[in-house]
């Protein structure tokens, strides 16, 4: 890291402490991560940088910075150099019930009010007013049909955590307290704390899978452990407050006080309305980044030193087989073939006579249909 970043960092960590001391600061894991790229380049150290993001404990955290070390201990000493405590899971604080790492609520606010944002202040804020006015009934009215008892997407976060449970072994130790053997770690789980030694349910309020294991142990429902944040009941609160609305400007009380909006300034060139895009990012596809610094692998072998067309296995490769057809087989006469023999049967069967079959198989009588009156076969 360059001596530019390092006072950037450190100027960043001295008025955290200052401005607002009591508050939690976290820096977006992904704009650290463009930074911290461009020397350690590869799929490899991407992994490995999201590995250390995204532990939920210590122990998993300095792991992943081992793991790092023997590949490059320059790369640790540049990660350290970011400040983990503010964008890595395992120093954040539990309070929030929040295990976000990046800063995309804000890019989709942002995107939210795109067409606003191009406005004069006062169609603005007028904009901003009437769409979130919307948005708070909106919200409210889906929320209202919903049958369950937690939101929506907490309860298909909590469906991965049950799923998972069930390679978790659990031995109790008291009531409420647990240990939790899985994939060769030991964990301890307290119902009563409502924590496990994973730090996730901690973290995010939502049952880990070892604390899913528990509560099923002692028959229980998953569902009564998540925290209140995400019930219901408390959605509903968020949203149950309204913006009033508000009348048209003529319709506004006149005063003798000359109070008018600041005025228009127009400045050169034209005005910005798009953000400013990573470097790598696809033109063509907005928001996806193209394949720059992606280790590329051969589709036969998997080798990274060379490619589909120079792979030295590429004439011992076994050939697909074709694809079968989809949907039922075709239907020829009584009994069914599939495309092949179908095709097969319709070349050595050609006649300039009319056909004998109907829909369904049916043998057609004089004309009239299955149904008809004469039971006589046509006769070619």
């Amino acid at each position: 890291m360059n001596t530019k970043t390092s006072s950037l960092v450190a100027g960043n960590t001295q008025c955290r402490h200052s401005v607002l001391p009591k508050a939690e600061h976290r820096h977006c894991a992904r704009h650290i991560f463009a930074l911290w790229h461009k020397n350690y380049k590869g799929e490899e150290f991407k992994f490995m940088f999201w590995k250390a993001v995204w532990a939920y404990n210590e122990v998993d955290y300095q792991d992943a910075l081992e793991e790092m070390g023997k590949v490059s201990p320059s790369a640790v000493e540049a990660f350290k150099g970011y400040d983990p405590r503010c964008f890595c899971r395992a120093f954040t604080n539990t309070v929030t019930k929040c295990d976000v790492v990046v800063s995309n609520m804000a890019e989709t606010f942002n995107g939210y009010i795109l067409g606003a944002r191009t406005k004069h202040l006062i169609f603005m804020l007028e904009d901003i007013r009437t769409s979130l006015m919307q948005r708070l009934i909106a919200k409210r009215e889906e929320l209202e049909k919903y049958k369950g008892s937690i939101c929506p997407r907490i309860q298909a976060k909590l469906e991965k955590e049950k799923d998972w449970a069930a390679s978790c072994n659990v031995m109790p130790s008291s009531k409420m307290v647990f240990q939790v053997s899985h994939r060769l770690d030991t964990l301890t789980v307290d119902l009563t704390r409502r924590v496990c030694t994973c730090r996730k349910w901690e973290l995010t309020g939502i049952p880990c899978c070892h604390a899913v294991a528990c509560i099923f142990f002692l028959h229980q429902e998953a569902e009564s452990y998540v925290h209140e944040w995400y019930k219901k009941e408390t959605h509903l609160l968020s949203y149950s407050s309204a913006i009033p609305p508000c009348v048209g400007e003529r319709h506004w009380p006149r005063v003798e006080l000359l109070i008018d909006p600041p005025p228009i300034k127009v400045g050169p060139g034209r005005p910005r309305k798009n953000r400013r895009k990573d470097p790598h990012e696809d033109p063509k596809k907005p928001g996806k980044l193209t394949k720059h610094g992606t280790q590329m692998t051969c589709s036969l072998c998997q080798s990274t030193q060379h490619n589909k067309r120079r792979c030295p296995e590429k004439g011992k490769e076994v050939q697909p087989q074709p694809k079968k057809g989809r949907g039922r087989p075709r239907k020829v006469g009584n009994g069914s073939m599939d495309g092949t023999q179908a095709m097969s049967f319709d070349h050595h069967n050609l006649s300039a006579q009319p056909t004998l079959t109907g829909k369904g198989g049916r043998v057609l009588y004089r004309g009239r249909g299955s149904r008809g009156a004469s039971t006589s076969r046509v006769h070619p």
